[in-house]
Formats: structure tokens, C-alpha cells, sequence
């Protein structure tokens, strides 16, 4: 299959918040029927060093972020260009461009999903600037193949609402194979010091980078990541979810 760099609905400002919200609660769902959740979590949990704070890079509406809080009971933040607020989550949101603002500081950074929407010159840079604020960083994404496709088609679809079964299909054939992800997270941290390992599911149903990050590339920002300010002149743009 040849990558489509065609865009997703879901990417356009103008979907309404009602619509978007129904979208990412099926997201959601999604993460947690495939495990991706579950693997994010127990990544975590094997971490060798201490986890104050986590950052969801590319939260969305903060649905997995606050699953993975209440999992965890670790302190977590959510990134977002375009966030959509849930009532249902409770962790707060920070809107900035992840590929090249100043990002809170964390112990451990993951994503969902998020990599498929960049073209590899911003997927390197985004692998850059999440190493500047976090000693490591879980990339999961999906896999461009034919057989998740047929599958999210047959098991998924016809459960979901229509707005994610034409948006997981186009993201399936946005996404990078194994080799292409492989060569762009090793021209990522390339004379960088940092190291990582892939890991590819049955069926392809995900794939995972699981980076760790130099000291140096976080050394300025030493101080304990619970106790580390959200980046200053940034305040204004942190949305916490409304209380129902």
C-alpha cells in the first residue's frame, strides 16, 4: 500500500464540538478494545525510574488521559493543537502545536494515534521537542497494511460512529510501515544519544516506539517533573474540561 496523505475529518477546525466529542468517546473505546490503553499503562508502570508526570501529547478531547489518571493516580497533562473538551475528563488540556512550542515537563510523554497526521519532516521534529521536555516517550501508532485495514472494516465499523469509520480508514493508509518509522525515529535522535525499541502487535494491529531520551536532552529541565511550571506566557491556553 502507498501512503495517502489524505486529510481526516476529524483534522478540520470546523467540526462541531458535539460531533468531535462523539468521535474521540469512540476513539476511546477503540484504545481500550485494541489494548493500546492497557500497553500504554503497563509501559508506564515498568518504568525503571520514578513517574510523577505524564504528558499526552495530542490528547484530543483528554477521554484517554484521564483513563490513564485514574488508572495510574499519577498527576497527567494533555497536548493538544485542537482540543475538545470532555466533561468526562478531568485532567487539564493545554493547547500548543507539539512539533514545536515548549511542552510542560514530564517524566514519560506518549501518544495515540497522533503520528500518522505528520509528514516526516514534523514526526522528527516532534521526536525532537518531546525529548527537550521528557526523558521518554511512547510514539503508538497504527500500521499501513492491508489486513488492519480489512479487519477495522469487518470488527470495528459497524460499531463505531460515521465520522471514525471513514477517518480510521483513511488513517490506516496515512500511517507508516515498521521500516519507514524505524528510519525516521533514527534519523530523530540521530548524534542525539538517545536510544529506543519497536515493537509491531499480531495482525499489525499497532505498532509502538518506546524512546529514551539522553540526560542531556532534558538536563535544563532537572527539577522534579510534578514540580515543573506549565511554560510560562502558556497559562491562557490550558482548558480544563468543564464539571457536569
Amino acid at each position: 500500500m502507498r501512503r495517502d496523505d489524505q486529510p481526516e475529518i476529524l483534522d478540520a477546525a470546523d467540526v462541531p464540538d458535539s460531533v468531535a466529542r462523539l468521535a474521540y468517546r469512540d476513539l476511546a473505546r477503540i484504545h481500550r478494545w485494541l489494548g493500546d490503553t492497557a500497553f500504554v499503562l503497563r509501559r508506564i508502570r515498568q518504568d525503571t525510574l520514578p513517574v510523577h508526570r505524564i504528558l499526552d501529547v495530542g490528547c484530543g478531547s483528554g477521554a484517554v488521559s484521564e483513563h490513564v489518571r485514574r488508572k495510574l493516580g499519577i498527576e497527567v497533562l494533555g497536548v493538544d493543537l485542537n482540543p475538545r473538551l470532555s466533561a468526562a475528563a478531568m485532567v487539564p488540556i493545554l493547547k500548543a502545536d507539539a512539533v514545536r512550542d515548549t511542552l510542560p515537563r514530564a517524566d514519560v510523554a506518549y501518544s495515540m494515534h497522533l503520528g500518522h497526521h505528520l509528514s516526516e519532516r514534523e514526526l522528527i521534529a516532534l521526536i525532537r521537542n518531546v525529548g527537550k521536555f521528557c526523558r521518554r516517550f511512547i510514539l503508538l501508532d497504527l500500521v499501513r497494511h492491508p489486513l488492519p485495514l480489512a479487519l477495522f472494516r469487518v470488527f470495528v465499523a459497524p460499531f463505531v460512529c460515521r465520522i471514525v469509520v471513514d477517518d480510521g480508514q483513511t488513517s490506516i493508509r496515512r500511517s507508516y510501515t515498521p521500516g519507514e518509522l524505524h528510519r525516521i525515529t533514527t534519523d530523530a535522535l540521530r548524534d542525539s544519544g538517545g536510544t529506543f525499541r519497536q515493537s509491531v502487535a499480531p495482525i499489525y494491529s499497532r505498532q509502538v516506539i518506546d524512546i529514551s531520551y539522553a540526560p542531556q536532552r532534558h538536563r535544563a529541565g532537572r527539577q522534579s517533573a510534578s514540580k515543573a511550571p506549565i511554560p510560562a506566557g502558556s497559562r491562557s491556553g490550558i482548558r480544563y474540561p468543564a464539571r457536569s
